[in-house]
């Protein structure tokens, strides 16, 4: 009970920080010159301006409605509860944070949005929910038919800015997609930073008194893997280990102090499904 409230308490704290750059990414650099951002909140907007007799807290959060309906029946019950929390929590964030930021270079205004939005939006995906109904999509379409989130995602901007085209000036459909791909990008690189681990591979000859520090004082799980030298002939085995980035250097003082000469490789990883050392989203954690 003590560890669902705390990951409760630091996914809203996520929510609560992705939303509120959001909400200054939106409310602060888009509206002010009628540009779109992606998935749903670019459809409300497109409503939005045509239409500004809704708030535009409210209208985003109306429309995701019908996907979270949809996704309760068919994804998991928490992974949708706690979208559900996160879309409230972001349509409260549009509603009440509304900078004046008075930046006339469009260009300027479509870039900083995209770092803003893209830092928010990968907050968000650490937690155990969503922030809107095209993720939910997205991941409806990849559990019935193995479709990319990522594929999916580009598919629903591209029809938005679609639609867009048809009620907003080309030039602001422009400056959307620009704001739209540094948010992807920023996006991708932030959320791969949050989740960085790292693969290490030592070998030496003092590989028992390695090993032992390891498990027994820093508590680092770390794997014997059997290997011979093509020239010695000799058998001593690789410790090898899936590690956080600042472990690394945990292992490379630890190892260098017991033995100069040891052999130490560390190499990037992608994704890790482990569920102590992993770097999957935890709401991935949920679905299958």
């Amino acid at each position: 009970m003590k560890q669902t409230a705390k990951q409760f308490l630091t996914d809203t704290v996520f929510m609560m920080t992705g939303s509120l750059l959001c909400a200054v990414a939106i409310n602060g650099f888009l509206r002010p010159h009628e540009f779109l951002t992606g998935g749903m909140a670019g459809a409300s907007l497109i409503i939005y301006y045509q239409w500004k007799g809704i708030p535009f807290g409210v209208l985003y959060f109306l429309v995701n409605i019908p996907v979270f309906l949809l996704g309760y029946f068919i994804v998991g019950r928490k992974f949708i509860l706690y979208s559900f929390w996160a879309v409230l929590i972001h349509s409260t964030m549009f509603s009440y944070i509304l900078p004046v930021i008075e930046i006339p270079d469009t260009l300027l205004s479509a870039l900083v949005a995209g770092v803003i939005s893209g830092t928010g939006v990968a907050l968000i995906l650490r937690t155990n929910g969503m922030c809107g109904g095209t993720e939910i999509i997205s991941v409806i379409l990849n559990k019935f038919y193995s479709v990319n989130l990522s594929v999916t995602n580009m598919l629903v901007n591209a029809i938005v800015v679609l639609a867009a085209s048809f009620f907003l000036p080309f030039e602001n459909i422009l400056y959307s997609s620009v704001f739209i791909i540094m948010n992807a990008q920023v996006m991708n690189a932030v959320s791969k930073g949050l989740a960085k681990r790292k693969a290490v591979m030592v070998i030496s000859k003092k590989w028992k008194e390695i090993l032992d520090v390891l498990n027994r004082e820093k508590r680092i799980g770390t794997t014997l893997l059997s290997a011979k030298g093509g020239y010695t002939g000799s058998e001593e085995p690789i410790l090898y280990s899936i590690v956080k980035s600042h472990q690394v250097s945990i292992i490379r003082t630890i190892t260098t102090r017991i033995d100069p000469a040891a052999f130490i490789v560390i190499m990037e990883t992608t994704d890790i499904i482990n569920e102590t050392i992993g770097n999957q989203p935890p709401w991935k954690k949920q679905l299958y």
